[in-house]
């Protein structure tokens, strides 16, 4: 196990190397990855977005034939400011079984960990009952948009896997579900003026005022109607609004604001409904009132990104092959989103497990330790024998 410990972190060091914001374009991660399979065998395809910006990457080994278990890991990080850091986050550094750097955690440490593990699927590859299918997405942190690409692009190939693991940092634990999240941004359009004078001006900033009470009087009506038979923290439909901008001065009317909002959906509930709601707010009282002072005022609302709720499944061949191969600890659920909502929209059985705790994730100073890289080699050695042991 050392000396494949010590290649899976040679490639984590490769990988962190690579300053992949969300957002921006991924072509070298992506580029660095799928030489590494070529060198060992192992065809590529790649699905690239219209702009060439950004690409997923998706790779078999074994068999041409249906089923299989696609092993999958976003290639995009949070941002890292220096801030809070006590190194280059783009440099791995390793210390007394840590090894820091943005992303080693979520979640270039299980795709390094999946790198390694090719030469080993590869060398089995004629013993595979069904093949491992290796998926790597973009931009998952800012609306999981490369997993989004999925569905159409499995069925574009015609891949029919049987499972999906994504390899979140769960500390080895289960979770079979997840709410969804829509991301929204809200624009609204006043008139300036000097704040000495306010008659006739629309006040960008006390309009969005309004709006957002009005969004937050929703908030505090979805929570209090839980679901008491729901397995999420908080059992309910959550909305909140994250960030707002507006204003030169203080005595300035302000022609301008926006705000950044968000609805985190049960897997079985509507964010659509509740963004029907807020517009019919918007168009039948906010701007009636606008438009009366200044036929130019407007509020727009956009929706950013809409990542779908993952349905808890615990009876599902994802759930029970890792209580097979790993843990039998009652499979558990989360409230932020992640890539597996489209891969079982594909009609993939998903289960969100992988090496490392969520406590390091987005953080300064973001460390895998050693023994979770260990964990996640272990895992896939057993998930391996499954594949050959019951061809």
């Amino acid at each position: 196990m050392s000396d494949r410990l010590e290649k899976t972190v040679g490639l984590l060091a490769d990988l962190v190397a690579f300053p992949t914001v969300s957002g921006e374009p991924n072509g070298e991660i992506i580029g660095y990855i799928k030489s590494y399979l070529e060198s060992h065998g192992v065809s590529v395809l790649l699905d690239v977005t219209d702009d060439g910006q950004q690409m997923n990457l998706f790779a078999t080994i074994g068999p041409k034939v249906d089923g299989g278990i696609i092993l999958s890991g976003h290639t995009d990080v949070v941002p890292a400011s220096a801030d809070g850091w006590q190194g280059d986050p783009f440099v791995l550094r390793r210390d007394q079984g840590r090894l820091y750097g943005r992303g080693a955690v979520d979640m270039k440490g299980f795709v390094a960990i999946v790198l390694a593990m090719v030469p080993d699927f590869f060398a089995a590859r004629d013993s595979l009952c069904v093949p491992i299918h290796l998926a790597f997405t973009f931009d998952e942190e800012v609306g999981c948009f490369g997993s989004a690409r999925m569905p159409e692009f499995l069925t574009r190939h015609g891949i029919s896997a049987e499972m999906a693991i994504i390899g979140e940092p769960t500390e080895m634990r289960p979770f079979i579900g997840h709410k969804g999240g829509m991301e929204l941004s809200a624009e609204i359009t006043g008139t300036s003026g000097h704040a000495s004078k306010p008659a006739g001006k629309v006040n960008a900033i006390i309009y969005a005022a309004r709006l957002i009470e009005f969004i937050n009087q929703i908030a505090q009506d979805l929570a209090s109607k839980p679901d008491p038979d729901s397995p999420f923290d908080p059992p309910y439909t959550s909305v909140s609004v994250g960030v707002i901008n507006g204003g030169e001065a203080r005595n300035v009317i302000p022609a301008y604001c926006q705000f950044d909002w968000e609805i985190r959906p049960l897997p079985e509930g509507d964010p659509h409904a509740v963004l029907a709601y807020v517009r019919a707010f918007v168009d039948d009282v906010l701007l009636p009132e606008m438009k009366t002072l200044s036929p130019e005022a407007n509020i727009t609302l956009t929706i950013v990104s809409d990542v779908p709720g993952m349905e808890a499944r615990p009876e599902s061949p994802a759930a029970e092959l890792v209580a097979r191969l790993w843990t039998n600890e009652e499979p558990g659920v989360v409230s932020f989103g992640t890539d597996g909502a489209y891969f079982q929209k594909a009609g993939v059985e998903t289960i969100v497990f992988g090496p490392g705790g969520m406590a390091q994730m987005h953080q300064p100073d973001e460390y895998i330790e050693e023994t979770a890289v260990e964990q996640g080699l272990q895992f896939l050695d057993r998930v391996l024998d499954n594949l050959v042991s019951t061809r």
